[in-house]
């Protein structure tokens, strides 16, 4: 029996070492750059103690199978256990190194845990191999097998010698007893660990313990943070509760009021032909006219004298999946799942481009990629756009790269269709998603070579200075109002706790806009669609997330950004970064900032649940 005890604790503490000594000294190593201040020796023992918390959560996982295997054969009376631990130890090591290396990996991207999410990628694999190099995806690689190779050969080495004394067979009646009532006390041991001695069972907030958010999530044990979002990643009704639903409704409202009177008019026609650019990850930190870097899109920067800049736009989301739907359908962005993934949802969500399409427009939507990623052809087209035209509709001719044809070529190609189109006298709605300033920043273009980064945004912002340039030399200039802005920002390293975090660009520009003028107003990505649908005189009561915000109506103006189960909240007081797990602030506590946000939030979802 003894023996039987020893092998089951030494298994166990071989993974607990495995997080304390390893994984959580890695993760630490790796990313130390994005805390929000230095790591000094006196944050590690609480680091380490709030870990442990979960780490015992994921070794009595890890356990549990080994122990099981030990009661059956005792009593099958046969020495299988070798042979399976030798399986269980190769298959739980590559199962484990493989969720480190990711977890570590991608915090430096996303800078959250790994979760269920990025079991969405596993759909589109070509393409998230296309943001990264190949040395990158070789060093992962090589990451992967060293790790998996060394756990491997350390577990089997603890086997070994935690077996190394006899079989755990049962011999007889009295000792066959004993092992079924060890056997029994270790699960129950097991599932106290896992589940907790609370009334609620354990989640991720057991590992948050400071207002440092990367504190936080180098503690979280990452097969934790993976397991539980398996259970909890599209939960919608009842997922963020905080108030009685007629009160929610009541003070939602109070924020996001009906459009009334009339919108203070910027166009000098309300039947625009509208492009409407959506770049990739265009962030302000590219933006010398918004305190960005200089010189980096010179042509975003001259043109904003020409058009409507608006200055204080933060972005619902982080990724482009959501960034769209915040575009398109003037709908906020969730923290725990995308809706656009919803597809029995999608048909029931507000339509911008249908807005045009029911005024006698003809609708495209034009990307140089691959629209299946994350259902977007799907989306594009349920939201009303009669073509869609992708990198398989280029003509061959075109060059391609990782992600598809470049900007630069499909930017050409929406020249000669507007040009095609306006001979023709159609009206014409295209929204246009570029691509080329993604992970791994390759690009046709050097002139910061350098850094790449800031690179593939001079590129696309090239492109795009021309396509403005010879737009304005033809006749369609006349009736055309151009809209550019980003999907999302460009973290590139900052914390979701920077100021600048979420800021994008939005610029309004040709021949339909009546002068320059800049607009310092705070708003959201969400409210876009509304805004440009009041210039035009086009009803849009049901986007209900979406605001004009240079409407009468609009008096109280604020932003609201949502990150992996998080959001920010922005008014003319400042703003404030809430985690959800903890529901508590991590950056600018302010109780009333966090109560608007948490309005928002459980009203969404409500809303969400309906649809």
């Amino acid at each position: 029996m003894e023996k039987f005890i020893l092998f089951i604790v030494c298994y166990y503490a071989s993974w607990l070492l495995y997080f304390q000594m390893f994984q959580r000294p890695l993760f630490l190593l790796y990313n130390r750059k994005l805390s929000t201040r230095p790591i000094s020796v006196h944050d590690l023992p609480d680091m380490w103690r709030y870990g442990l918390k979960t780490d015992v959560i994921v070794c009595a996982y890890l356990t549990s199978v080994p122990l099981l295997a030990s009661i059956s054969q005792a009593f099958i009376q046969t020495d299988f256990l070798p042979q399976f631990m030798t399986f269980y130890n190769a298959a739980t090591a590559i199962v484990a190194g493989l969720m480190v290396i990711a977890d570590t990996a991608l915090y430096s991207f996303w800078q959250h845990k790994i979760d269920a999410s990025v079991l969405a990628y596993l759909k589109t694999l070509k393409w998230a191999i296309a943001s990264v190099s190949t040395l990158y995806i070789a060093g992962s690689i090589f990451a992967l097998l060293m790790v998996a190779g060394c756990t491997y050969c350390w577990l089997e080495l603890v086997c070994a010698v935690s077996m190394s004394h006899g079989t755990f067979i049962a011999h007889g009646i009295a000792e066959s007893i004993v092992t079924a009532l060890t056997g029994t006390a270790l699960i129950g041991v097991l599932v106290v660990l896992i589940r907790g001695m609370r009334r609620r069972p354990n989640n991720p907030s057991l590992s948050y313990y400071s207002n440092n958010q990367f504190f936080n999530h180098a503690a979280l044990n990452p097969v934790y943070a993976f397991i539980y979002s398996l259970g909890v990643n599209d939960k919608i009704e009842g997922a963020f509760h905080y108030t009685d639903s007629d009160e929610c409704g009541k003070e939602f409202n109070d924020l996001y009021p009906a459009s009334h009177g009339t919108s203070e008019k910027a166009l000098n026609t309300n039947r625009p032909n509208v492009l409407f650019i959506i770049w990739e990850s265009l962030s302000a930190r590219f933006v010398e006219e918004l305190g960005g870097e200089k010189d980096v899109t010179p042509n975003i920067n001259r043109l904003s004298h020409e058009g409507l800049f608006f200055t204080r736009v933060d972005s619902n989301s982080f990724r482009t999946d959501r960034g769209l739907v915040a575009l398109l359908s003037g709908y906020l962005a969730q923290p725990t799942t995308s809706v656009i993934r919803m597809t029995n949802k999608l048909p029931n969500l507000p339509a911008f481009p249908k807005k045009f399409k029911d005024a006698g427009y003809e609708t495209t939507a034009v990307h140089g990629g691959d629209l299946m990623v994350f259902h977007m052809s799907e989306y594009f087209l349920t939201i009303g756009h009669d073509h869609i035209v992708s990198e398989p509709d280029f003509p061959p001719s075109m060059s391609r790269g990782k992600w598809g044809v470049p900007d630069g070529e499909v930017f050409e190609w929406v020249y000669e269709d507007i040009q095609n189109k306006h001979k023709e006298g159609r009206q014409w709605y295209t929204s246009l998603l570029t691509l080329s300033s993604h992970e791994d920043w390759k690009v046709p273009y050097n002139r910061i070579p350098d850094d790449e980064i800031a690179n593939s945004f001079a590129y696309v912002d090239d492109a795009f200075g021309r396509l403005v340039d010879r737009l304005r030399q033809t006749p369609a200039w006349d009736n055309l109002l151009i809209v550019v802005t980003g999907d999302h920002g460009c973290n590139a390293g900052e914390p979701l706790s920077h100021d600048k975090y979420s800021h994008i660009p939005l610029l309004m520009l040709g021949g339909a806009v009546k002068a320059p003028r800049r607009i310092d107003t705070i708003m959201s990505q969400s409210d876009i669609a509304s805004t440009i649908l009041g210039q035009l005189d086009m009803p849009h009561d049901e986007f209900i997330f979406s605001r004009d915000v240079m409407s009468e109506s609009y008096k109280y103006p604020f932003s609201y950004h949502t990150f992996i189960n998080g959001f920010m909240f922005r008014d003319a007081t400042g703003f404030t970064v809430v985690d959800n797990v903890t529901d508590s602030a991590i950056s600018n506590p302010d109780k009333d900032r966090e109560h608007k946000g948490r309005i928002i939030l459980q009203y969404l979802y409500e809303d969400l649940a309906k649809r």
